[in-house]
């Protein structure tokens, strides 16, 4: 009988072992929305945060009643930046805790435009960028910005190479 008590406890312990396994596998999946910004324009969240990682959907230069703003790519880029700040906070992140963007243009000459607007935005401690012409965005707009961000509680680290790139 000794034998069979020390299985079923061995038992009990590996069947605990795989719970916590089960539940060390789990994630968050949150939809987030702003109430300040339009709401989307088709079939998609304006933002997911997973676990501590937020996903922006792209944003447009979009008025709270979904309507363009007057001024082109240059009022469209601030609004969009707008929104996105609003759909950072919405998330529990910020512009600070953003680490990447991808802003496409519908004309690339307005790059120069839309730089010096995005560099009011993001002052410091700039996040990895990219930027594209497209040949059309949604509802005609000049400008869509979507970003990558943290939330929580933000520590940024001192620039320099990665200590674990050292060999």
């Amino acid at each position: 009988m000794g034998s069979e008590a020390n299985v079923d406890t061995q038992a009990n312990a590996l069947s605990k072992i795989n719970m916590s396994k089960t539940n060390d596998k789990k994630v968050t999946k949150t939809i987030v929305t702003s109430p300040h910004i339009y709401k989307p324009v088709g079939p998609y969240s304006q933002a997911i945060l997973a676990d501590k990682t937020l996903y922006v959907s792209g944003v447009l230069g979009l008025d709270p009643q979904a309507q363009l703003v007057c001024g082109g790519a240059e009022g469209q880029a601030r609004q969009a930046l707008e929104n996105l700040k609003n759909v950072l906070e919405a998330g529990g992140s910020s512009l600070e805790a953003v680490v990447k963007t991808t802003i496409l243009l519908s004309n690339i000459d307005d790059f120069q435009l839309v730089n010096q607007i995005y560099a009011q935005y993001f002052t410091k401690d700039y996040p990895a960028r990219a930027t594209y012409q497209v040949a059309k965005l949604p509802l005609g707009a000049a400008v869509e910005i979507e970003a990558i961000a943290l939330s929580g509680d933000l520590v940024v680290a001192e620039a320099g190479p990665c200590p674990c790139a050292r060999i």
